[in-house]
């Protein structure tokens, strides 16, 4: 029977992402993804340059979401309005259970197994990416909005995105319920929608 090459792809995907979760990045072996998928180290070679291009592509949809969470702080497309919208804080608590409950495994291999892999420094990267874009996203509404204050320290921005990081470990280790985490992160929500408010005079 031939496989279509899209098919072992997918298989060694499959079967790489099961062996990162339990064994981290720096003690998986392509040794291992090999017997275990039944394909031959040499022939993964035929697909992925190495393993490190295979953890990558295992970790691309969470880390195209998070990144998309960077992009989304464009001044020309927001108003005032992202402070005081009940619909707008309804709909970032919607896309971090999103988030969470749709690459929960994947948010542990990124966040706490990623050691000697290229995105062992992701946390770190993600969160100059963010304080970077966000001081830009403060400039651009001020354009807008003369009265909002914007001298906000970049270590209180850098922070906010460390805090970030702190809510998704909690929710990945502890496996929160559904339900449960609808209501903390709601709750964060409120929470650092009104303290930025307070702090750019919205």
């Amino acid at each position: 029977m031939q496989y279509l090459k899209e098919d072992i792809q997918e298989k060694i995907l499959h079967i790489a992402e099961e062996v990162f979760s339990e064994k981290g990045y720096k003690d998986a072996s392509m040794r291992e993804i090999a017997s275990r998928s039944g394909i031959t180290v040499s022939n993964i070679y035929h697909y992925f340059t190495n393993k490190d291009e295979i953890f990558r592509t295992i970790l691309k949809p969470v880390l195209n979401e998070l990144y998309a969470k960077i992009y989304s702080h464009d001044a020309n497309q927001m108003t005032i309005d992202v402070f005081i919208s009940s619909d707008f804080q309804q709909a970032s608590v919607q896309e971090y259970i999103d988030l969470v409950s749709g690459h929960r495994i994947r948010l542990r291999m990124l966040l706490f197994q990623a050691q000697g892999s290229s995105l062992e420094n992701f946390r770190a990267e993600y969160t100059d990416a963010m304080t970077r874009t966000i001081f830009v996203f403060f400039q651009g509404m001020k354009q807008k909005y003369p009265h909002l204050n914007i001298g906000i320290t970049d270590f209180f921005i850098h922070l906010n995105t460390v805090w970030l990081f702190a809510l998704l470990e909690e929710l990945v280790l502890h496996h929160v319920k559904k339900e449960e985490m609808q209501k903390f992160i709601a709750e964060y929500i409120a929470f650092e929608t009104a303290g930025w408010k307070e702090l750019m005079n919205a």
